[in-house]
C-alpha cells in the first residue's frame, strides 16, 4: 500500500509558506490549492472562496461555491457546487473514514436548511459571506437540478465505498465527491485522476458490446449502445470529469444545450440511435465478462473519458432533469478506444482533435502539447535571467505547460541533484499556463475575465490571444521577457496587498483586486501613450518601490469599489466578473500617471520598435538555426516521415520537405521550411 505521509508533509510546508506570503489563514491557502486542482481535474468549475462558519449549536460550514447554470434557459438543469474543508494540522497523516465524510457533508446540509429560514436570514449581517451566498442560492434554486458537495481534506480517505450515497435536499439530489491526499498526489503528479465506471456494480449491469479491433500494439476498441438512463446517471455522478480536458475547456465557453438533440429525445426517442452520431470515448483498460446470453459485456471501464459527444451527453442529462423526459427508448452509440496508460497522454488529445474538427477553434489549441505551448516551454528553457550582483549563478523561469512537470523534475533524484535543480529553477520562478493567462489578460485590460477563474480565463486567453500568434514569430525572446516582467509586477502587487494594513482590516477579493489594479495601472500608462518599462523590470527581476507604492494606492481604491457592488449585483465576486465593473466603475477613474511614475515607462512607439526588433531577430535566428539544422535532419528524414505518418501529421508542404531531405536536397521553400518547423515542434524534436 502506498504511504502518502511524505506528500502530507510536503503539502503542509507548501500551505505554511503560502499562508505566510499571502498573510492568510492556512485553511485559506489549503482551499486555494485544492480548489485549483479540483477545477483542473473537472470535479467542479472554478470555485469562489466564501468562508461561512457557524459554530453555535450543531453549526454549519461552507468554504467555497460555484454555480453552473446553462445559458439561454431558466429550466431546472443547473448545478450548485459547495466545497467544505477538513484541514488537519497534525504531525502525522490522519485517516478519514465514511463517518468523517458524513459529518462534513452534514455541515453543508445544515447551512442549506438554515438559509431557507426567514428568521435565520434576517439575523445574518448583509455584508457577510453567509448572507451573500444565501441570497444567491435562494435566487437560483429554481434553476438547479442537483447540488454537488465537495469535501477537501488532507487526510487519507480509507473506505471501500467508491461512490457515496446520494442525499436529498427538498427535491434536489446531493451528490458527494471527496478530494483527499491520495487524489491530490495523483492529480499533482499526472494532471488528472482516472474515472472508473463500474457498470456491473453501480450502473444497472454490464453492457453488451462488440470488439471492433484487438490489435497487437496495445490498442483495442469496442462498439456498444448505452441506454439513455445509464448515460445520464453516469454523467450526473461524475460530471465534467468524464470529459477529456480539451473538450471540457471548450464546452465551458458555450454551455447551452443542443435543441436538435432535445427535440429528438422529446418527439421520437426510439430514433435517437439512428439520428445521432453518438459519442467517442477512450479508456486505459476495460474488464469484460460473458453475459447470460453468451454475448461479451463490458463490466467496468478504467480512465473513461469522452473526447467527442460531450454536448450529446450533457443534453441527455438536461432532457432527464429539466424536461423530465423518459429516456428508456434512447440509445447512444459508443465507440470506445482502449489505449495503454503509457500512451494516453499522446493519443487522447489526437483523438479529441480529429473527432472535433468541426469546432472553429481547434481543441488541440487548448492542449498542453499544442505547438504554441511547446514553443513557450522551449523559450523558458533557453532564456536565463540576468545575473545579479554577488550571485555566482543564473536562474531560469520554468514554464509548466502540463500539471506535474515541475514536481517531476525532482522525482527520484538525490538530494544534491534536487538542490542543483532548485537553484536553476527556483519555486518562486514557476510559471504555469493558467498564471500566464491571468497576467496577459490583466495587462490587456480584461480583469473581469481574469476574475472568472483560472480555467475560464485560460480558455479565453487561448481562443482570443494565443490563437493569433500563427507561426510563433511573436513568441520570441523579447515576448517571453515581457511576460516574465508582467508576472513579476502581478506577484509583487499581490504580496504588497497581502501585507497592507487596509487589506488586513477587510480581507477578501485579493485576487480580483490584483487583477483590476494591474489592468488600471497598465491602462494609466496607455493613457499617457506609454507602456510600463517591462525590460527594466526583467533586467532587475523586481519592481521599483516607487512604482509598487503607486500601484498599491490604486489597489486600495479598487478594493473598496469591488467590495461595494451596485444594488443590482449583491455579491462582490460576481460583480468583479462583469464587464461593466471594469468599464463603468474602474476605467473612468484611470488617468495618466504622475510625472515621477512616468520615469518607469517607455513610449508606445519605442515599445513598438522593440517588438519589431524582437520579431526581426527571431526570424533571423530561426533562419540561421534551421539552415544549420537541415543538414543534420537528412539522415533522420525517413524516420521522421514514418513517425509523422503514424501520427497523421503529414501535410503537402512537410511531406515535400521530407522527400527532398531523403534525397539529400536541403534547399527548401519558405512554406516547406515553416511546415517542417511546425512538424518538428509537434513531434517535440529538437532542431
Amino acid at each position: 500500500m502506498v504511504d502518502f505521509s511524505e506528500s502530507y508533509q510536503e503539502l503542509a510546508n507548501e500551505i505554511t509558506i503560502g499562508s505566510i506570503a499571502d498573510g492568510e489563514l492556512k485553511v485559506t491557502e489549503f482551499f486555494r490549492i485544492f480548489a485549483q486542482l479540483a477545477a483542473e481535474n473537472g470535479d467542479c468549475p472554478d470555485l469562489d472562496y466564501t468562508p461561512v462558519l457557524n459554530e453555535s449549536g450543531s453549526g454549519y460550514r461552507v468554504d467555497g461555491y460555484a454555480f453552473d447554470l446553462p445559458e439561454g434557459t431558466d429550466d431546472p438543469a443547473g448545478e450548485l457546487y459547495l466545497a467544505v474543508c477538513v484541514h488537519y494540522q497534525e504531525e502525522y497523516l490522519p485517516v478519514v473514514n465514511a463517518r468523517d465524510v458524513d459529518l462534513a457533508v452534514s455541515q453543508v446540509e445544515r447551512f442549506l436548511k438554515a438559509i431557507h429560514s426567514a428568521k435565520t436570514l434576517e439575523a445574518m449581517e448583509e455584508s457577510s459571506h453567509a448572507y451573500r451566498l444565501a441570497i444567491q442560492i435562494r435566487q437560483y434554486k429554481p434553476r438547479l437540478a442537483r447540488i454537488r458537495v465537495l469535501m477537501f481534506t488532507n487526510g487519507h480517505l480509507k473506505t471501500r465505498r467508491k461512490m457515496f450515497d446520494t442525499r436529498i435536499f427538498g427535491d434536489l439530489p446531493i451528490q458527494i465527491n471527496v478530494l483527499d491526499i491520495e487524489r491530490y498526489e495523483r492529480i499533482s503528479r499526472s494532471g488528472s485522476d482516472p474515472v472508473e465506471v463500474e457498470f456491473k456494480e453501480d450502473f444497472e449491469g454490464a453492457i453488451s458490446c462488440l470488439p471492433a479491433s484487438m490489435g497487437s500494439t496495445g490498442f483495442s476498441s469496442y462498439i456498444f449502445a448505452m441506454q439513455g438512463p445509464v448515460l445520464a446517471k453516469i454523467f450526473a455522478t461524475y460530471g465534467s470529469r468524464l470529459l477529456e480536458q480539451n473538450v471540457r475547456t471548450y464546452l465551458q465557453a458555450k454551455t447551452s444545450v443542443n435543441k436538435g438533440i432535445l427535440k429528438t429525445i422529446q418527439e421520437c426517442p426510439s430514433m435517437f440511435f439512428a439520428y445521432n452520431n453518438g459519442i467517442t470515448g477512450t479508456a486505459s483498460s476495460v474488464v469484460t465478462e460473458r453475459l447470460p446470453d453468451g454475448a461479451l459485456g463490458i463490466a467496468s471501464i478504467r480512465d473513461f473519458q469522452i473526447v467527442n459527444g460531450g454536448q450529446t451527453t450533457a443534453s441527455i442529462l438536461y432532457a432527464r432533469d429539466a424536461m423530465k423526459c423518459n429516456l428508456d427508448e434512447v440509445y447512444v452509440q459508443v465507440k470506445l478506444s482502449v489505449i495503454g496508460e503509457e500512451r494516453l497522454g499522446e493519443v487522447v488529445p489526437k483523438i479529441s482533435e480529429y473527432a472535433n474538427t468541426q469546432n472553429k477553434v481547434s481543441l488541440a489549441d487548448l492542449a498542453s502539447n499544442s505547438p504554441v505551448q511547446i514553443r513557450i516551454e522551449r523559450l523558458s528553457k533557453e532564456i536565463s535571467t540576468p545575473q545579479r550582483a554577488g550571485e555566482l549563478h543564473v536562474t531560469r523561469w520554468f514554464y509548466e505547460r502540463a500539471r506535474g512537470q515541475y514536481r517531476n523534475l525532482f522525482a527520484y533524484k538525490s538530494a544534491a541533484i534536487r538542490s542543483r535543480i532548485e537553484t536553476e529553477y527556483p519555486k518562486n520562478q514557476l510559471l504555469v499556463k493558467t498564471d500566464l493567462a491571468k497576467y496577459e489578460l490583466a495587462f490587456n485590460g480584461r480583469p473581469h475575465h481574469v476574475s472568472e477563474g483560472e480555467q475560464k480565463c485560460f480558455q479565453r486567453y487561448v481562443t482570443s490571444v494565443l490563437v493569433g500568434y500563427g507561426d510563433g514569430i511573436d513568441l520570441n525572446e523579447f515576448w517571453f521577457k515581457c511576460v516574465v516582467a508582467k508576472a513579476i509586477v502581478f506577484r509583487s502587487l499581490d504580496k504588497e496587498i497581502a501585507q497592507s494594513e487596509w487589506y488586513k482590516a477587510a480581507k477578501g477579493l485579493k485576487a480580483q483586486t490584483v487583477a483590476y489594479s494591474v489592468a488600471a495601472v497598465a491602462q494609466a500608462f496607455r493613457v499617457g501613450e506609454m507602456q510600463i518599462d517591462l525590460m527594466r523590470i526583467w533586467r532587475d527581476q523586481t519592481v521599483p518601490k516607487v512604482l509598487t507604492d503607486w500601484m498599491l494606492g490604486w489597489a486600495s481604491r479598487i478594493h473598496k469599489i469591488l467590495n461595494d457592488p451596485p444594488g443590482m449585483v449583491k455579491n462582490p465576486s460576481e460583480f468583479a466578473k462583469k464587464e461593466f465593473c471594469w468599464t463603468l466603475y474602474i476605467l473612468p477613474l484611470v488617468e495618466a500617471p504622475p510625472e515621477k511614475i512616468c520615469d518607469y515607462g517607455v513610449s508606445l512607439s519605442e515599445f513598438g520598435e522593440e517588438v519589431g526588433r524582437g520579431r526581426k531577430e527571431e526570424r533571423k535566428n530561426r533562419k540561421l538555426d534551421f539552415d544549420v539544422a537541415i543538414a543534420n535532419l537528412v539522415p533522420k528524414a525517413a524516420e521522421l516521415r514514418r513517425i509523422a505518418t503514424g501520427k497523421n501529421l503529414l501535410s503537402n508542404n512537410n511531406s515535400r520537405a521530407l522527400e527532398k531531405l531523403q534525397a539529400g536536397r536541403i534547399t527548401l521553400t519558405r512554406a516547406e521550411k515553416n511546415s517542417l518547423i511546425a512538424l518538428l515542434e509537434r513531434l517535440e524534436v529538437a532542431f
